[in-house]
């Protein structure tokens, strides 16, 4: 069985290679992801179960253009690892760019993901989600 670490890193893997049956091959079946922030963020909220999971997957696949997703720090304790990175990316519907400092904590059971908590500026994804310009009329 992996490490705690060792599925983390694999969870990373999938993402970064477009491969949903890797990711998903280390997500448990009561996997749990906590996205924070307001409901005019598509992809924000609490999916419980491996097929909400897939809905929240889907929800970034198609509703953003990620153009950095880093990881820079791997921090492993017990059944936890924090992860610490920069994302840079464009909401499609408004086209404006969304870039920001995360920081991910993944509970791991038995070498499946079972909680995947995502904690970034939500603020500012609120305000790349609006079209907050003036309008000329």
């Amino acid at each position: 069985m992996m490490t705690p670490l060792e599925t983390t890193q694999t969870w990373y893997a999938g993402v970064h290679e477009g491969d949903f049956d890797k990711l998903f091959g280390v997500m448990a079946e009561d996997c749990t992801i906590e996205f924070y922030g307001p409901s005019v963020i598509p992809f924000a909220g609490i999916f419980r179960g491996k097929e909400k999971c897939k809905i929240f997957f889907g929800h970034v696949g198609n509703d953003v253009d990620i153009e950095t997703f880093r990881q820079d720090e791997f921090i492993a304790e017990r059944d936890k690892v924090a992860v610490t990175g920069h994302l840079r990316m464009v909401l499609k519907a408004t086209g404006r760019l969304y870039a920001a400092d995360y920081a991910h904590i993944l509970t791991i059971r038995d070498g499946q993901v079972i909680r995947f908590r995502d904690f970034q500026d939500s603020a500012q994804a609120v305000h790349v989600a609006f079209d907050l310009t003036t309008p000329e009329r």
